[in-house]
C-alpha cells in the first residue's frame, strides 16, 4: 500500500471509530476528570436514560465502615456516565436519593458533588432527596440545608433541560431544590421528569399534580426516593417511616393520589431498597385513563450499580440493564460475589430483561 492510501485509510479509520463505540478513555480509580467536550446525543432515534441508585455508601468513604465505602466508585460510575454518553445516546442521568449517608457531613457532600461535576455541561442529571439527605428529627424535620447549599437550582436553573422547582414546600431552608422538574427530548417525543422528595406531603403531591397537567403533551417520568419495595409491590399506606404519619406519602398513597390519574405518566422510578432474589423490584398498573405506568426500583447501593433504560419506541421495547464500572482491585472488597469479573453487566433476568415501550 503506497503511502497516500495508507494515509487515507488512518484518517477514515480515526472518523469512523468513535462512531461504532471505540473504547472510552480509562480513567483513575481515586478520582474522575471532567469532560472537556459537551455531550454528543440526539434527540432523535433510540436514547438512554440512566437511574444512579442510592450513593450514601460510597460517599461516606469509610473502609473501616464496610469494604465498598469507596468514593472511588461513584467516580468511576458517574466517569462511565460521561465517557459513554454519546455511544448510548444517554439523555438524562437520574440520581434516586440518600446522596450521602450523614445529612450535615461536609465530606460526605464534598466527595458527591466532585464525582456530579463530572457530568457537568455532559449530561443533564436531577436528584430526588433521601431520608438520608434531610435532618429527620426536632424543630428542623426535612431541613435539607446541606442539599441544597451542595446542589442550589441557581447551579442549574440557566440549563436549556431545567424546568423549574416548587420554591416553598413549607421545610427549610426556604426556597429550595427538593421537588423540582425538567425537560427533555429522545426518538422525537417530549419528557418531563418530575422529582419528588422522600415520602411527599399532600401539598407536594398536588404541586406536581398542576405540572404534570400543563404538560399533558410530555411523556411524563416521576422519581422519589421510597415508593417500590423489594418484593415488586409498592409501599403501603400509613405514612413513610422516617416521618410523622399524615405528613408523608409512601408509594401506595402516591400512586393513588396522583401517578394513577395522569395519562402521561409511563414511568415511576425509585430507590432506598434493593430487589429481592427473584424479584426486579417492577410492577406495571393500569392508569384510571387505560395506560400502563411501570414502576421499577434502583436502590442498589453497593458494587457500583448503575441501571440502564435504553429506549427503542421503533420496535416497541425498553431494554432494562443493569451495569457497574467498578473495578475492584479485590473481589473481597464487594458486598456481593459473582460469576464474572467487574465491571460488567448483570445479565440474569431480575436484572436484564425488556419492557413493550408503551405509547
Amino acid at each position: 500500500m503506497n503511502r497516500h492510501r495508507l494515509l487515507a485509510l488512518l484518517i477514515t479509520i480515526t472518523l469512523v471509530a468513535p462512531l461504532y463505540g471505540a473504547p472510552p478513555a480509562d480513567r483513575s480509580a481515586s478520582g474522575g476528570e471532567k469532560s472537556t467536550a459537551k455531550a454528543q446525543t440526539s434527540e432523535n432515534g433510540p436514547f438512554t436514560l440512566v437511574a444512579i441508585p442510592d450513593t450514601q455508601v460510597y460517599a461516606k468513604n469509610d473502609l473501616n465502615w464496610v469494604a465498598w465505602s469507596r468514593v472511588e466508585i461513584l467516580t468511576q460510575m458517574t466517569s462511565w456516565i460521561a465517557d459513554n454518553t454519546h455511544r448510548h445516546n444517554i439523555r438524562f442521568a437520574l440520581h434516586m436519593g440518600d446522596i450521602v449517608t450523614t445529612h450535615d457531613s461536609p465530606d460526605e457532600w464534598s466527595n458527591v458533588n466532585k464525582a456530579m461535576t463530572i457530568l457537568d455541561d455532559v449530561v443533564p442529571y436531577c436528584f430526588t432527596v433521601g431520608n438520608h439527605d434531610l435532618a429527620m428529627e426536632g424543630p428542623h424535620l426535612r431541613d435539607s440545608k446541606w442539599f441544597n447549599k451542595t446542589f442550589p437550582y441557581k447551579r442549574y436553573e440557566k440549563k436549556p433541560w431545567y424546568g423549574g422547582r416548587m420554591a416553598d414546600d413549607g421545610f427549610l431552608p426556604k426556597d429550595n431544590y427538593d421537588n423540582s422538574y425538567h425537560f427533555f427530548t429522545g426518538a422525537g417525543q417530549k419528557f418531563l421528569i418530575v422529582s419528588l422528595e422522600v415520602g411527599p406531603t399532600n401539598k407536594m403531591l398536588d404541586w406536581a399534580d398542576g405540572i404534570i397537567s400543563k404538560h399533558p403533551d410530555h411523556r411524563t417520568i416521576v422519581i422519589t426516593h421510597s415508593y417500590m419495595d423489594g418484593h415488586d409491590v409498592r409501599d403501603g399506606p400509613g405514612g413513610y417511616g422516617y416521618l410523622p404519619p399524615g405528613e408523608a406519602n409512601t408509594g401506595e398513597e402516591i400512586w393513588q393520589k396522583l401517578i394513577r390519574k395522569h395519562k402521561s405518566i409511563f414511568f415511576v422510578l425509585n430507590g432506598h431498597l434493593s430487589n429481592k432474589d427473584e424479584h426486579r423490584g417492577l410492577l406495571a398498573s393500569r392508569g384510571d385513563h387505560g395506560n400502563t405506568v411501570y414502576q421499577l426500583l434502583s436502590g442498589q447501593d453497593y458494587d457500583g450499580w448503575l441501571r440502564l433504560l435504553h429506549f427503542v419506541p421503533d420496535e416497541d421495547k425498553i431494554v432494562v440493564k443493569t451495569y457497574s464500572p467498578w473495578k475492584p482491585k479485590d473481589p473481597a472488597n464487594q458486598m456481593q460475589e459473582y460469576g464474572f469479573a467487574l465491571p460488567g453487566y448483570r445479565v440474569d433476568s431480575s436484572h436484564e430483561y425488556e419492557l413493550p415501550y408503551v405509547h
